[in-house]
């Protein structure tokens, strides 16, 4: 099994060397594109700027901009706040669903030891010896 091994091995070293290599490339080739799309928006904000300075004044024309600026960052912070809401929501939903599952469960598995209390004694003596193995007892070295 040794020559086996070593070719697993070396098969799994080329693909974590491959796919390392792919992710230095892909992060190389998404900083690049942050930057092209940076500067595409600041000279889009540039230009907005000196066509509004040509029919209002620059003053205008500037502030203008900022405040579609902050309309725009407003109305992502609502919508992110809307999202987070529903998240929550979805999440509460969830846990009341869990709990639910959980109560009919136990609920169905009391009504059957009740009918069947020989099933409740096997049960209780599983779930001791399942507890019971997983802790060890240490000797006392006091003595």
């Amino acid at each position: 099994m040794g020559p086996l091994g070593a070719a697993l091995s070396a098969l799994l070293a080329a693909d974590i060397g491959a796919t390392a290599s792919r992710f230095k490339r892909n992060a190389a080739l998404c900083a690049v594109v942050a930057v092209l799309l940076v500067t595409a928006y600041i000279f889009a904000l540039i230009a907005i700027a000196l066509y509004l300075s040509a029919t209002y004044s620059p003053v205008i024309a500037a502030a203008s901009i900022a405040a579609a600026l902050i309309l725009t960052a407003l109305i992502l912070i609502i919508v992110m706040i809307a999202l987070q809401g529903r998240d929550r929501q979805l999440a509460e939903e969830r846990r009341r669903r869990s709990m639910m599952r959980t109560n009919l469960t136990m609920l169905a598995a009391t009504s059957i030891l009740r009918k069947q209390p020989l099933i409740a004694v096997g049960t209780a003596l599983a779930i001791g010896a399942l507890l019971g193995t997983g802790k060890k007892r240490r000797p006392n070295r006091d003595t």
